[in-house]
């Protein structure tokens, strides 16, 4: 029977390899940009935009691989623990604009944050666990051409209000349709992370 420190170790190999790889894209990244500003043409300068963001899409596939993995540890195995002060705050305070703004949002009846995600350090007002659940979602339907749910929109909308203008450029803002998975690895703190690190959350 499989628990939570088997489970860690089982995948150990693939998250150290999945962080060594990500390590990898963030130099190929710095090496693209140093060429872009280099070059000397408008052709070179084609080639080195295009360079620059290639690395971008495989970063976002790496980081998302890497939510998914804490994502399936936090359903499996997280115990169940009082909701933070800050969580319960992040509720009160959606569940009041659901009561100040009927038929203008798209809840109806109470919001709850997903109880078993609610675990870990916060990060502003919400749990590592929520901040990884919605990371991985957005990840894993990217694609699906839907809206992503309540939920995981504001929790991008809450990192994005603590993160507006973030220094390394990763933004946490909908409005263009993109990948966060790398920028969710940034707010949680796993960027660099060492990998001895790894099971640690």
């Amino acid at each position: 029977m499989e628990d939570s420190l088997t489970f860690m170790e089982s995948t150990r190999p693939a998250a150290e390899g999945l962080f060594k790889l990500l390590n990898q894209y963030g130099w190929h990244k710095m090496r693209a940009f140093v060429a872009l500003t280099k070059s000397k043409t408008r052709s070179e300068l084609d080639a080195n935009n295009a360079e620059f963001g290639s690395n971008d899409i495989a970063r976002e596939v790496i980081a998302g691989s890497i939510l998914q993995i804490a994502y399936v540890a936090i359903a499996k195995y997280a115990s169940p623990v009082a909701k933070s002060k800050n969580a319960v705050h992040f509720e009160s305070e959606i569940n009041r604009l659901i009561r100040e703004n009927p038929g203008r949002v798209r809840l109806s009846g109470t919001f709850a944050l997903p109880e078993k995600f609610c675990v870990g350090r916060d990060i502003g007002h919400l749990p590592l666990g929520i901040v990884v659940y919605a990371g991985r979602n957005q990840y894993n339907h990217f694609y699906d051409g839907k809206r992503m749910k309540v939920v995981n929109e504001l929790v991008f909308n809450h990192l994005h209000a603590m993160h507006t203008e973030p220094r390394n450029g990763l933004s946490f803002d909908l409005r263009p349709n993109q990948l966060f998975s790398y920028s969710i690895l940034a707010a949680l703190g796993w960027i660099g992370v060492l990998l001895r690190n790894h099971g640690r959350l």
